[in-house]
């Protein structure tokens, strides 16, 4: 008899150590890499409202805003389109920052026409690129609607003076025939 008493404290134990598993592993983190690559840190924002960016998956620690645009997913390339483990490139190497959409852009005649801004800055706050729309050449004409659901936008460092190793990034994407629009910026290092 003494050894069912036993058998059910035991169980009773087990059943406790469940209980706590089940309401602690909610409110873990999990990050998920591919092969021996090491996880990237994301987030997944969550908002109690309808916001653009609901539900998108950001990487990278790329600050993010949205107006009348669904965001997805937005994250950093390396030059060989890698996804970036670490914000670091080398010296005339691209970093591309990818901003994939699931709805947002007004479409005309199945053509979108966005517009595209980009500022690189130093650590001490000395621009050294800034281009104003890098889509204009697409003004008239637009872009496929399809294609204006993956944008990507590269940055690179041709030479910096020695000992500048940090830069930042700001950029923004927005609608030329509605209110759609992505703001954003991340920051980034050379490697040494």
């Amino acid at each position: 008899m003494q050894s069912r008493s036993k058998i059910k404290k035991m169980n009773a134990v087990k059943l406790c150590y469940l209980i706590m598993l089940a309401t602690l592993l909610p409110a873990c983190n999990f990050n998920c890499s591919i092969g021996e690559s090491k996880p990237v840190k994301a987030k997944t924002v969550t908002s109690g409202d309808k916001s653009p960016l609901n539900g998108a998956v950001i990487k990278n620690d790329i600050e993010v805003e949205a107006t009348a645009v669904k965001v997805k997913q937005v994250y950093l390339l390396d030059a060989n389109k890698n996804l970036l483990e670490e914000n670091v490139t080398g010296i005339g190497e691209k970093i591309y920052v990818v901003i994939k959409t699931d709805t947002g852009w007004v479409k005309e005649s199945g053509r979108s026409f966005i517009g595209a801004s980009e500022r690189i800055s130093t650590s001490a706050g000395r621009v050294i690129v800034d281009a104003a729309d890098v889509f204009s050449d697409y003004e008239t004409s637009g872009t496929p609607a399809g294609d204006a659901g993956l944008i990507s936008l590269s940055a690179v460092i041709t030479e910096a003076d020695p000992g500048l190793e940090n830069f930042t990034v700001q950029f923004r994407v927005w609608d030329k025939r509605g209110n759609g629009e992505i703001k954003g910026k991340y920051k980034f290092r050379i490697r040494k």
